[in-house]
Parts: C-alpha cells; sequence; structure tokens
C-alpha cells in the first residue's frame, strides 16, 4: 500500500500454499509491496480462517480490529486507526 508508506502501520499477507515455489512465484507475477509470509497454517488455524484470502485489520497493540474488509472498506477501517492513533498521539 505505497499510499500509506510513511504512516506508523504494516500490512502483512500470510499463505498458506503447500508448495513454496509457487508461492514464490505468484508473489514474483503479482509484485505486492507489503510482507508476505510463506507456512501461515498454524496462523490461518489459530485465527479461524475459512477462505482465502481472508484479511485482517490489527491495531498497534495486535489486537483484531477489522476482519475481511476489502476495496474502500478497507481503506475506510485503515484511515479509522490512524485517526485514532493520531488523536491519541495527541492526548
Amino acid at each position: 500500500m505505497k499510499r500509506h508508506k510513511d504512516d506508523p502501520f504494516a500490512l502483512v499477507a500470510v499463505n498458506c500454499h503447500d508448495n513454496e515455489e509457487e508461492f514464490k512465484a505468484g508473489q514474483e507475477s503479482i509484485k505486492t509491496d507489503y510482507a508476505s509470509i510463506f507456512g501461515g497454517a498454524p496462523i490461518a488455524s489459530a485465527w479461524g480462517v475459512n477462505g482465502f484470502p481472508t484479511i485482517y485489520v490489527l491495531d498497534a497493540e495486535g489486537k483484531i480490529r477489522f476482519k475481511d474488509t476489502r476495496g474502500p472498506a478497507l481503506d475506510k477501517a485503515i484511515q479509522e486507526l490512524l485517526d485514532e492513533m493520531e488523536k491519541n498521539a495527541k492526548e
């Protein structure tokens, strides 16, 4: 998410591919601009992921704040957290 490159958060993808070479080839082909973890099956299991992709937005304390947000809703969720962080920094 290049538009948020200077904002204080990170976007990380957790992948559950069975084949690491296919995973790497896929990452190369889509040219993501965020971190992507291979071998995320334990995370997916712990978080109750039923389908892919499942998107989670976590706050600065690691608490899940939004799940399965996409498109404009994802942008809104990120902006909400950034606004909240800015407000908390001023207090």
